[in-house]
């Protein structure tokens, strides 16, 4: 008669799963909440009126960053990354995949030059964010809502991969 108490290895399993469902719902729960700021910030800069020059200025950069930034980078190449890396939390300890988020970041970790590539990629990101900061209106909210698209279609990208990843 069994307790009804899982295996040992299908708990393992089970823990595993969520390790890697937490990595890639963590990241792309990152990148909503950067959506809703930015979208919020370029949204606000359309519904103060542009110009036919902002317009067009505004949809050129957001195609351009959602091909170049959601396409080519989020989803052609880091995101296989993230998802990796979320897989490869089964061979962790349980300290990182409770922070299994900033393991599929690259924010912790075992190697090093990983994690250095990470925090080097996250300052320049605040660097980009503290320069954008000082454009003035409406030019902020252009590339505010260029960077909450190409960051919204990384998300989608991200939430699509989760079904794969935690089987």
């Amino acid at each position: 008669m069994t307790s009804g108490r899982p295996e040992t290895g299908d708990r393992r399993e089970s823990v595993n799963r969520l390790a890697t469902g937490w990595s890639l719902i963590g990241v792309a729960a990152v990148f909503g909440w950067a959506v809703y700021r930015l979208g919020g910030r370029g949204l606000a800069a359309i519904q103060g009126g542009l110009s036919p020059f902002e317009w067009a200025a505004l949809i050129a950069f957001t195609l351009f960053f959602v091909y170049t930034e959601g396409v080519l980078t989020f989803d052609r190449k880091w995101i296989p990354k993230l998802v990796v890396r979320s897989e490869r939390l089964k061979h962790e300890s349980t300290t990182f995949q409770v922070l299994a988020p900033l393991y599929g970041l690259s924010l912790v970790g075992r190697d090093w030059k990983e994690v250095a590539k990470g925090w080097i990629g996250t300052a320049l990101i605040v660097t980009a964010v503290l320069i954008v900061r000082q454009f003035p209106p409406p030019w902020r909210g252009i590339v505010d809502f260029g960077v909450a698209a190409a960051l919204a279609w990384g998300m989608v990208s991200i939430l699509r991969k989760i079904p794969a990843a935690v089987r």
